[in-house]
């Protein structure tokens, strides 16, 4: 039973470890090829927007949120310490240029918003980015803070929220690809193509918030 138990473990670990590999490899993508089409036009207008929020979402915020995932290899030999200063790091520079995006749009916009979808859930994203952001700092000195406030409840509720902004910011990723004109020009094809290797990074991504509610869920009942 022990051997089959560990080799039915190992093949789990497989699979993440493979996962993790193909959400790289996703966040990379879509990373760089904004990247380039923003810079090489330059940051003016529109594009900058679209560069702060999705470095700032899709890839700072995600590797944040990647950074206590046993699966992901880029972490692994780090210490519990290490991991909480890189999540730490990559979450206030994610969450900085995701808000300062926003804030970009907003300021254009003349602090209106549009009634499309991508720019409703933006603006959601942006609220629940100041929030998590905030509660961030909270858990971060949860310890000190016990006597009011229960650290693994504060933690829980932080991973609750920051998931929700990510969900919510990749949401809003997706519907902009074909709703503020960025791609425009670069085919309906590759348009789609962005939109599916979006939402296969926002789930893959979303398995190491998961399984730490999971675990967390279980410290609760114990």
């Amino acid at each position: 039973m022990g051997a089959e138990k560990s080799n039915s473990t190992s093949v789990l670990e497989h699979i993440e470890a493979g996962l993790n590999v193909l959400n790289q490899l996703c966040i990379g993508f879509v990373t760089f090829w904004i990247c380039w089409s923003c810079l090489r036009k330059g940051l003016v207008g529109i594009r900058l927007h679209v560069w702060l929020v999705s470095f700032g979402f899709v890839f700072l915020m995600a590797e944040a949120m990647m950074c206590f995932y046993n699966g992901n290899w880029l972490t692994l030999r780090y210490t519990r310490k290490h991991k909480t200063l890189i999540h730490v790091v990559l979450q206030i520079l994610g969450g900085g240029m995701g808000v300062a995006g926003c804030l970009v749009q907003l300021i254009r916009d003349d602090w209106s918003i549009s009634v499309t979808t991508h720019s409703r859930l933006g603006f959601a994203a942006f609220i629940l980015c100041l929030i998590s952001l905030l509660s961030g700092i909270i858990a971060a000195i949860a310890r000190s803070l016990s006597k009011v406030v229960s650290p693994l409840a504060n933690k829980t509720f932080h991973v609750i929220l920051s998931l929700g902004t990510f969900v919510t910011a990749m949401l809003a990723q997706f519907f902009g690809y074909t709703q503020t004109g960025i791609f425009k020009g670069q085919g309906k094809d590759f348009v789609i193509f962005m939109q599916v290797v979006t939402m296969v990074l926002m789930v893959l991504t979303c398995i190491a918030p998961f399984k730490s509610l999971y675990h967390k869920f279980v410290s609760f009942k114990s």
